[in-house]
């Protein structure tokens, strides 16, 4: 009998979610009111051979000035070790307006595309120890969707998501099967509040949850501080891995926001890397609201 590996379609780890909230909840499709585009990498890990690299490509609008329907569309490439993932997913999220805020119920659907070029595999004789360890392993596309719910004001955000429903079993034979195993579902809760002490100076505390029943409970705690709209200066700590991030965003016009993070490792890998850097630029077309007035959520 084969030896049976259950393996789970998983919503890389970022430090640039609070910019660009389409890669954690689906319901954040629209919610910035005008055709947002952004674009991040994320290098995990530096100086660890074969650690994660992850690129991103959104983009994500209300079809109409209603802003009750909004459509997504969402590339990612991943790296790690020998293995190359790509994802191509769309998004439909619907808006309606619940107390003093809107309520956004979103989903997502689309395919993930993964390679493992055994060849690059180094080993101690040369040779690898498995026939199957030779050559590259393409899988076939495996679907996958999300859903999630997001609630905002202009003062107040909550969101709850599960990126990836669907989790994969695969046997020695690297073929793969849906597998209904609830124990690998990751559900991400974020929330988050405006402090407005002055107009040049506010306060963004959030934070999010990642949950399953597999794994340990993640939570990142973070903070933002604005001066002037201008300059953000913030910094997490993700309690699971062990990590201290700093973050600095600049928007340089109403528009166009750029953004810098560093993750430090407190843990175990202090002494393997010199930490994980990751950027990430936002522009927003037909941007509706001025400079002084922007969109925090």
């Amino acid at each position: 009998m084969l030896q049976a590996l259950v393996s789970a379609q998983q919503t890389p780890i970022t430090s640039q979610y609070l910019t660009n909230g389409l890669v954690i909840n689906p319901a954040y499709a629209g919610t910035r009111g005008a055709l947002s585009a952004n674009i991040s990498y994320r290098k995990q890990w530096a100086r660890i051979v074969g650690a994660p690299q992850f690129q991103n490509l959104s983009l994500h609008s209300p079809v109409n000035k209603k802003e009750k329907v909004a459509l997504g569309l969402v590339a990612e490439y991943v790296t790690y070790g020998v293995t190359k993932d790509v994802g191509i997913y769309g998004f439909y999220a619907y808006n309606v307006h619940l107390g003093g805020g809107k309520l956004s119920m979103g989903a997502k659907g689309g395919v993930d595309f993964s390679n493992i070029n055994y060849n690059d595999l180094k080993f101690p004789d040369g040779n690898p120890p498995d026939p199957l360890l030779m050559n590259n392993s393409k899988y076939p596309p495996l679907p996958n969707f999300g859903v999630g719910f997001y609630y905002y004001t202009e003062k107040f955000f909550a969101g709850l998501s599960v990126p990836s429903i669907l989790t994969y079993q695969s046997d020695e034979l690297d073929e793969s099967k849906v597998s209904p195993n609830f124990r690998m579902f990751k559900t991400y809760f974020s929330a988050g509040v405006l402090l407005r002490f002055t107009d040049a100076f506010k306060v963004k505390p959030s934070m999010l949850l990642r949950y399953s029943m597999s794994e340990p409970l993640e939570v990142d705690l973070n903070a933002n501080f604005i001066i002037a709209d201008l300059v953000w200066i913030g910094g997490s700590y993700r309690i699971a891995e062990k990590a201290a991030v700093a973050l600095l965003d600049l928007q340089v016009t109403p528009q166009l926001k750029i953004g810098y993070s560093y993750d430090y490792q407190l843990g175990h890998l202090t002494n393997y890397t010199s930490g994980t850097h990751e950027v990430s630029l936002r522009y927003e077309f037909e941007f509706s609201v001025s400079a002084t007035s922007p969109r925090y959520f």
